[in-house]
């Protein structure tokens, strides 16, 4: 599903919606305001027969340097 997370530049109000068109116009679900589109993270789902055909990727140590 296209959820999309949105900041708002006036009330600074943080809100998801579900977009279906990329050309769809989103407002402040409070103000109506304008918001900017945020950078958000994703989750991937997949049934069990999916997942144990997949690869397993090798484990890798956490970075400590950065």
């Amino acid at each position: 599903m296209p959820i999309f997370e949105y900041n708002c530049e006036k009330c600074n109000y943080t809100f998801d919606k579900l977009v279906m068109h990329q050309k769809t116009e989103v407002d402040c679900p409070l103000c109506q305001g304008e918001v900017k589109k945020l950078m958000s993270t994703f989750a991937v789902g997949a049934s069990n027969n999916v997942s144990s055909k997949m690869p397993s990727l090798p484990s890798r140590p956490m970075c400590t340097s950065c």
